[in-house]
């Protein structure tokens, strides 16, 4: 078998699916008690085994750009071992052996980037095209604390449970946030109002530098103790995402043909309100004290929320609306 003679459309499907089966066992496994792992594990598990392998065909540009198809259809065959081996680092005791088994899901994220630079210097280099190819350069720090948590390793005093919180931040602001950030824009009209393209830049750049905010404001109250540089970077993320989930009901859901499609949008768009709003309240309880909110409370009402709803059912509409798209004769987002 070679990538001139398998069908890489069903192959990433038979990803999907076959990745989605291996988390929800996993899930219950964990659920029974039959294997250990953890909230953050699951949700880490499940951007390898099934966000990943859907959000890769929405980065992909026009066939005729040979060398990034080729890049692509490589990506797309190795996406499901890459995360069949990345994923049995967190059934393995913490140590060089599940961290080399975590390197093999860097190694796959480095090809990621090698895919965003060529994105970077062959799409038209729009703002959404920008927040596309961002998303595959951003993937790496994701995958390097992830390569951390299973060595065991503790930079700058940093806990296993913030390595994980970091490394799962990192994989769905760059395949669930930023994708969806950027395929919101390719569809707002030229035509629209000065005022929601306007919104869109604006939103658009909170949400693709948020990554670096998110790093330097971790290292920074860490180094410092003064923990709202670690706070201000999700406000500014609840804010960017609750005016692109905005834009999103307005243009991309009326827009959208498929009664599912938009079933599935709609889910994702506004989960964004409550998933926002409730990170901005756990970061001014963090500044000002007048709150708590635990970290548990953050894992299972954001974090869930956010993988399963806004991530997993966005990516997933956005699917089904480029398919539908490309049968009617439309380009592909």
């Amino acid at each position: 078998m070679s990538l001139k003679t398998l069908d890489l459309v069903r192959w990433n499907i038979i990803s999907i699916v076959l990745g989605g089966s291996i988390w929800v066992l996993l899930v219950l496994g964990a659920w029974f008690r039959w294997i250990i792992l953890n909230e953050l594990e699951l949700l880490l598990l499940l951007a390898l085994f099934v966000i990943m392998p859907l959000t890769v065909p929405l980065v992909s540009l026009p066939r005729q750009s040979r060398q990034f198809y080729q890049l692509s259809s490589l990506i797309l065959f190795l996406q499901p071992f890459a995360a069949l081996i990345g994923g049995v680092s967190f059934l393995l005791a913490t140590g060089p052996l599940a961290a080399a088994f975590a390197a093999v899901w860097l190694l796959f994220t480095g090809l990621l980037t090698l895919l965003g630079l060529v994105r970077l210097f062959q799409a038209r280099r729009t703002l959404p095209d920008i927040c596309l190819a961002a998303a595959l350069l951003y993937l790496p720090i994701g995958s390097t604390w992830m390569v951390l948590a299973r060595l065991g390793l503790q930079p700058l005093g940093f806990g296993v449970h913030t390595d994980l919180l970091t490394a799962v931040h990192f994989h769905f602001i760059a395949m669930a946030a930023l994708i969806i950030t950027g395929l919101t824009g390719q569809v707002i009209p030229t035509t629209a109002y000065t005022l929601s393209r306007v919104t869109y830049r604006v939103a658009a750049l909170g949400v693709l530098v948020n990554p670096i905010l998110v790093a330097a404001g971790l290292t920074l109250a860490q180094v410092t103790q003064l923990h709202f540089l670690d706070t201000a970077p999700a406000d500014l993320l609840a804010l960017s995402l609750i005016l692109i989930a905005l834009l999103g009901l307005r243009f991309v859901v009326p827009m959208t043909n498929s009664l599912l499609t938009q079933v599935l949008l709609l889910f994702s768009y506004t989960a964004v309100f409550f998933t926002m709003l409730f990170a901005a309240a756990y970061a001014l309880g963090v500044a000002t004290g007048a709150w708590t909110i635990t970290i548990s409370q953050m894992i299972l009402i954001h974090g869930l929320e956010n993988a399963l709803v806004f991530g997993f059912c966005g990516l997933l509409g956005w699917r089904l609306r480029a398919r539908q798209d490309s049968k009617g004769g439309e380009k592909c987002a």
